[in-house]
């Protein structure tokens, strides 16, 4: 025998039915049996109705029956009714009303449970004749009914409790002739006894109202009400054609009611369900989830966790240079930590929410508060910045600035990895949203231009700008000054452990931090500035030339480049350099060794580029786009110009050239060539004798303007000077060129091509 059976046990025969054991009665042993023990059992069938105890032997039941385990029953039925939410079963207390049916039943058969003779088919009837006729016994019906609830339900007084879950029909669809019926009002007065009924639903009605709820009132991005919901059911699925041939609706008591529509939803669909699908995931498990557990269960202690988020300040700022102009509000980024609710870092800017932003909240980490302080015009006390340079084992950020590929440097150079949660998910980093929410809380009573959107958009809203009169220098020091109250403030309801109550540890954040980060001093890293600062800054690839380094289209030098030669190379073959670089500057680059050894150089601007000094990056490159602007019809405009000058020289050349052919004919290139020396000083004294013309006309005007000459005058030469050599050669070349213009008498007024000019050009400065 493998296994001993019990009282109340369960055990199920070879064709799968169960049976609960009563009563075992042994009478000895046996020696010749597969059961050890000679005897009888009592058993009853589990599911029958009207089942009662029968007798078998110990071994028919060790061979035929084996152990079977049951669910614990329930109080309750799994109805196929639409009507029903379809949820598991579960045990429900039990009522007033269910105890005191159970206690009358175990007071009918008290005297009968422990008697084994009830058992027996001969004598029971006898026993149940003689109960009845005692004080507090019922009839023998009910009571056979209370002992086979007892026998079945574990004979245990749970047993007799009243089964009300099991009243009603269970298979109802709909409302099956049920409902509350219709007031007799307008129409319906005397309309009848059958018209005051209730719409009575059928499984199409069901079918009907499950079709309009999925397809239109959890449509996804809409928000209607089960009210519109219900007359787009009434419009699209309950309307008929009249005599006209036009479609009406069917009259109101023809159709599912507001109450069968509600009804229907609530109980088919679950709150967490109505809830999830109308306002999607993300918004219902921020607003509706059920909140279990705290934060604090995830976090070590401090430094473990920083959260990390931006927002824009509800404050309006001055510009620094002029208060009359409103540069609008700032952004500002929080670094708290989750344990000790410390706030180690901040940037306060006009950046967007960012990398660049992100870049400068972090390395407020290890910034230098002591000269923070004073450059705040704030006093300066080393316990409020605990935190001071400590490295956490992780930011928390959602999906912004820390998911770029450049916060990736954060977790491969500085032992720290960046977790992002999801979008639209604050309460995964509930701190830092809630630290907005608190220095808002702060600065708002006293700060002018404080101008929440929430208020702006109220009708007869107040206009802060006349209030506005801080710059972002001044605002700084608020906020820091609101980081430091909030330091060193008490946090009522912190869950403080019982190590820290039995530490005496107060609820501070700067001594809460402090006490936590000597026991995980061998988990947290201090930041070295410099090297993290090189490590956050973004990188890009400059270009070595001959004029220096070119990155975005700006020129930086440094000894080292110089030096090593790399600018000599760049004039032969130009090569490309890693850089690190701040958006917000440009003053200087870090540029990084070619050769992969490591080194990093600071270069600074070239003279050609120094006149960007003190510009960011961004400035710098709406510069150069709008040089390209000025400059996008640079193309068209140098076509126009060589048409002009085209235009303009054609005609001299054509005719010089249409002149050198008549006069050259037949003269060899040599014989040009061999009087070049003498024509050229002859054009060189007439060159100087306009020039001497020009000088005395302009000395002339400035003594006296009066006293110079007319136009008509100027236009004539103040001398004829006669060239004797240039006449002799005229004429020798008229002798030897036959057909040849004759040159014009020196006698007559001659006057060279550029003489000529110089006489228009006087002309017109005249």
């Amino acid at each position: 025998m493998g296994v001993t059976y019990f009282r109340n046990d369960v055990v199920a025969s070879k064709d799968g039915s169960l049976y609960r054991i009563l009563h075992i009665e042994v009478v000895g042993k046996a020696k010749n049996s597969t059961c050890a023990l000679v005897g009888r059992a009592w058993l009853i069938h589990l599911t029958e109705p009207l089942a009662l105890p029968f007798e078998v032997h110990l071994d028919l039941l060790y061979a035929e029956y084996e152990a079977h385990t049951i669910e614990p029953a329930v109080n309750r039925r799994e109805s196929s009714d639409l009507f029903q939410p379809k949820t598991k079963a579960f045990r429900r207390a039990p009522s007033a009303a269910s105890i005191a049916l159970s206690l009358r039943a175990y007071e009918r058969i008290s005297t009968l449970v422990d008697n084994p003779a009830i058992l027996n088919p001969t004598t029971r009837h006898a026993l149940l004749i003689q109960r009845s006729k005692q004080t507090g016994g019922g009839t023998p019906k009910t009571m056979l009914k209370d002992l086979r609830d007892w026998w079945q339900g574990g004979q245990t007084q749970d047993a007799l409790f009243g089964k009300y879950s099991l009243c009603g029909r269970l298979d109802v669809v709909g409302t099956a002739k049920r409902g509350r019926k219709r007031q007799a009002k307008g129409d319906l007065i005397d309309a009848g006894e059958a018209a005051l009924q209730p719409y009575q639903l059928e499984q199409y009605d069901l079918d009907n109202m499950r079709e309009v709820l999925e397809a239109y009132y959890f449509e996804e991005g809409k928000q209607r009400t089960l009210t519109a919901t219900l007359q787009h059911l009434h419009e699209t699925r309950y309307t008929f054609i009249d005599g006209n041939g036009d479609e009406c609706l069917r009259p109101e008591r023809e159709c599912p009611s507001y109450r069968q529509l509600s009804r229907f939803l609530k109980t088919n669909y679950p709150l967490h369900v109505r809830l999830s699908r109308r306002k999607g995931e993300k918004r219902f498990a921020q607003e509706d989830r059920a909140t279990e557990g705290s934060i604090q269960i995830e976090c070590h202690g401090a430094g473990h966790i920083y959260e990390f988020d931006a927002t824009i300040v509800d404050v309006k700022l001055v510009s620094t240079k002029d208060r009359l102009k409103i540069v609008g509000k700032p952004t500002l980024y929080l670094i708290i930590d989750r344990h000790s609710r410390l706030i180690v870092g901040y940037y306060l800017g006009f950046e967007n929410a960012c990398y660049t932003a992100a870049m400068q909240a972090i390395l407020s980490i290890g910034e230098d508060k002591d000269a923070l302080c004073e450059r705040l015009g704030l006093p300066y006390d080393p316990t409020d910045w605990p935190a001071h340079g400590v490295l956490p084992e992780m930011f928390l950020a959602d999906q912004g600035e820390l998911v770029s590929m450049e916060a990736r440097r954060i977790g491969m150079s500085l032992r720290s990895t960046i977790s992002n949660v999801p979008g639209l998910r604050p309460d995964w980093k509930p701190l830092v949203e809630c630290g907005f929410k608190m220095m808002h809380a702060i600065i708002a009573p006293d700060t002018p231009g404080y101008a929440p959107d929430a208020e702006a958009r109220k009708r007869r809203s107040i206009n802060v700008d006349k209030d506005v009169a801080l710059n972002i220098t001044e605002f700084t020091t608020i906020i820091v000054a609101a980081i430091i109250r909030h330091n060193k403030t008490m946090q009522k309801g912190y869950p403080l452990t019982d190590d820290q109550v039995t530490d005496l540890q107060r609820p501070i954040p700067r001594e809460l931090f402090e006490h936590s980060v000597q026991r995980r001093m061998g988990s947290l890293d201090r930041m070295n500035f410099e090297k993290v600062r090189a490590e956050l800054l973004p990188r890009g690839e400059a270009v070595v030339t001959a004029d220096g380094v070119s990155f975005k289209k700006i020129l930086f030098s440094c000894p080292e480049a110089r030096e090593r030669g790399w600018l000599v190379q760049g004039r032969k073959k130009r090569m490309p350099i890693q850089v690190a670089f701040d958006y917000r500057l440009v003053d200087e680059i870090i540029l990084y060794s070619p050769n992969g050894n490591g080194e990093s150089f600071v270069a600074k601007l070239t003279k050609d580029s120094v006149k960007f000094e003190g510009m960011s990056f961004k400035e710098v490159a709406q510069h150069f786009h709008d040089v390209e602007e000025l400059t996008a019809d640079a193309v068209e405009v140098k076509r126009q110009a060589q048409y002009d000058f085209h235009k303009l020289t054609k005609p001299v050349i054509d005719a010089a050239v249409k002149e050198m052919k008549s006069i050259t004919k037949g003269i060899s290139r040599s014989s040009r060539r061999k009087d070049v020396a003498p024509a050229r000083a002859e054009e060189l004294r007439d060159e100087r004798a306009v020039l001497v013309d020009i000088s005395n006309m302009q000395a002339a005007i400035t003594e006296d303007p009066r006293t110079a000459p007319q136009p008509a005058e100027a236009a004539r030469p103040t001398a004829q000077v006669i060239h004797i050599n240039q006449a002799q050669q005229a004429k020798s070349s008229n002798d030897e060129l036959p057909g040849a213009p004759a040159i014009a008498a020196t006698t007559g007024p001659h006057k060279s091509p550029l003489a000529a000019r110089m006489a228009e050009f006087r002309q017109r400065i005249r």
